[in-house]
C-alpha cells in the first residue's frame, strides 16, 4: 500500500505544483505541500483500511475532502469527533442497526462502532479530491476557490487519484452501487464531472445510480439512506 501511495503522491504533487505556479502562488507551495503530503498519507492509509473491511460495497457517499488540519479531522480517524457530516445517530439509517445501543461518551468508541456499521452495510465515503485544503493550513481552500481553479484541480486528479479509487470500489461491489452526494452544493459545483469520470472507470459496465443525500440544513437524510440500503 505504501508503494501505491508514494507513486500517486509524486504524480499528483507534480500537477499541483504546476497549478500553484499558474496561479502565482508558487511561493506557498513548499509549505503547503509538507502539510498536504502528510495529510494524504494518513488519509489514504485509513481509507484503504476501511475499504478492505468491506465485503460487498453498496453505497459510496461522495464528499469533497477532509478538513483534516492539526487535529487530523477525518471520518475514518477514530480520534476525531463525529460531525454533521455523519453523526453517531445517523447510524439509525442502517436497516439492521440496533437502535438500543447507547452513544458512548468516549469518541474512539463512537467511531469504532460507526466504522464497524459502515463495513457491515457496505457503506464507503469517497472524497473527490486528494488535497486536504482548508483555510488555516493552505493558501487556497475549496470554499473560497475560484471556479476555474476548482475545475483545474478536478481535472489534474482524475487519472492518478479518482479513477484508480473508483476501480477499487468496483472490485469490492456487487456491480449495483448507489453513488450519493453528501451535499447538494457539491453536486452543483462539480456539474457532471463525477458522472463523466464514472464512465471512464470500470463502472461504465454496470447500471449504477446517482443521487444526493443531504437533509435539512447540514443534516443527512436518514430516510433516504435507508431506502437505498433496502
Amino acid at each position: 500500500m505504501n508503494k501505491i501511495i508514494n507513486i500517486n503522491w509524486k504524480l499528483i504533487s507534480i500537477s499541483l505544483k504546476e497549478v500553484y505556479k499558474q496561479q502565482n502562488l508558487l511561493y506557498y507551495f513548499e509549505k503547503d505541500e509538507i502539510y498536504l503530503k502528510n495529510a494524504f498519507y494518513i488519509i489514504e492509509k485509513l481509507w484503504y483500511e476501511q475499504l478492505d473491511s468491506i465485503d460487498n460495497l453498496q453505497i459510496v457517499m461522495i464528499s469533497e475532502s477532509p478538513l483534516f488540519g492539526k487535529i487530523h479531522k477525518y471520518i475514518y480517524n477514530i480520534n476525531t469527533r463525529p460531525s454533521s457530516f455523519f453523526y453517531f445517530q445517523d447510524l439509525e439509517a442502517f436497516p439492521n442497526y440496533d437502535c438500543s445501543i447507547q452513544q458512548p461518551m468516549d469518541i474512539k468508541e463512537q467511531k469504532k462502532i460507526m466504522l464497524k456499521e459502515f463495513s457491515k452495510n457496505g457503506f464507503l465515503i469517497l472524497d473527490i479530491f486528494p488535497f486536504a485544503l482548508n483555510q488555516k493550513d493552505t493558501i487556497i481552500n475549496y470554499r473560497k476557490m475560484h471556479v476555474n481553479l476548482y475545475r483545474k484541480l478536478l481535472k489534474i486528479t482524475v487519472e492518478t487519484y479518482l479513477i484508480p479509487k473508483l476501480n477499487l470500489c468496483f472490485n469490492k461491489s456487487n456491480k449495483q452501487v448507489h453513488f450519493l452526494y453528501r451535499y447538494k452544493r457539491l453536486f452543483k459545483k462539480t456539474g457532471n464531472h463525477f458522472e463523466n469520470i464514472l464512465e471512464q472507470s470500470l463502472f461504465k459496465k454496470v447500471d449504477y445510480k446517482i443521487d444526493t443525500i443531504n437533509g435539512v440544513n447540514m443534516s443527512l437524510d436518514r430516510d433516504k439512506l435507508t431506502d437505498f440500503l433496502k
